[in-house]
């Protein structure tokens, strides 16, 4: 464990998330690898016990790859039940609609799966890794987990990114500085229908930019178009002349017409923006 010292105030914040979960008996765990769900699943270990704990991870076409592998090193590392069950928002025609309400029916298919595998499993609660700072954006798959009875600790006890990555590194968790890795439907502006095609050609575009060393980065699709944001300091690397023509090289072998390079950089949510949603937290 790494020698962190925790404020008063994140401390309190923490104590407060492990009574909320010592309070739900049997937790199952919805468990994506990424920072948040990695400390609520190392909390509710800490709180339950791992007999009565279960990671469970989705996987398909809407999540990056590395994820698999990632959330199989944390649960091995953390000791836990881990298993993964499949994603079908990909065969619901609402969700590949790809209206502003699109989380909202990937979330409800997501949850009821997991409903099910926790009654299997007689586990009482599922709980996920929303932390307070999430309801700063628009995010309508919450409203899901409400109506579902989905519980988020994190959130509950006003744990926000900065503060769970703290105590992710306070707990020696090796994620606690990854970027963010949400699902791939995040990458189509709302209207575009969403096809498994292009999901998968976006995951490979993604990959292949990792390998070549840009950490942080979103391959956006607009119809033939593949927007690339990365991280400012990135932008001049990438649009050097020899690695432009790697890049421009193999999207067009991954299938994409035409590419391009953002210059205002990555920005969490970029494609909200203009798009007439509901105020953050609605």
């Amino acid at each position: 464990m790494e020698n962190v010292s925790l404020s008063d105030p994140v401390e309190k914040k923490t104590i407060r998330a492990r009574g909320i979960l010592s309070g739900l008996g049997g937790v199952l765990v919805a468990f994506s690898g990424g920072v948040d769900s990695s400390v609520l699943l190392k909390l509710a270990i800490e709180s339950l016990g791992k007999e009565k704990v279960l990671a469970v991870t989705a996987f398909g076409d809407l999540h990056p790859a590395q994820d698999k592998d990632r959330s199989s090193d944390i649960a091995r590392l953390l000791g836990v039940r881990h298993i993964f069950c499949e994603d079908l928002s990909c065969r619901n025609q609402e969700f590949m609609r790809n209206t502003p309400q699109r989380c909202y029916h990937c979330k409800k298919i997501l949850m009821n799966n997991l409903k099910v595998i926790a009654k299997e499993n007689n586990l009482e609660t599922i709980v996920a890794g929303e932390n307070a700072d999430d309801q700063l954006d628009y995010r309508p798959g919450h409203q899901a987990l409400v109506e579902l009875g989905i519980r988020c600790p994190l959130k509950e006890a006003h744990l926000t990114k900065k503060e769970v990555r703290l105590i992710a590194k306070g707990m020696g968790l090796p994620n606690y500085a990854d970027p963010a890795s949400p699902c791939l439907a995040t990458r189509f502006p709302y209207g575009q229908h969403i096809t498994t095609g292009l999901l998968k050609q976006i995951d490979q575009a993604e990959s292949y930019l990792r390998e070549l060393g840009f950490p942080v980065v979103r391959v956006r699709v607009h119809g033939q178009i593949a927007r690339i944001e990365v991280r400012e300091e990135d932008i001049y690397p990438m649009s050097e002349p020899a690695m432009r023509k790697r890049i421009s090289e193999k999207f067009k072998d991954i299938g994409f017409t035409y590419t391009c390079v953002d210059l205002t950089g990555y920005e969490m949510g970029s494609l909200n923006k203009g798009a007439n949603l509901p105020a953050a937290g609605k």
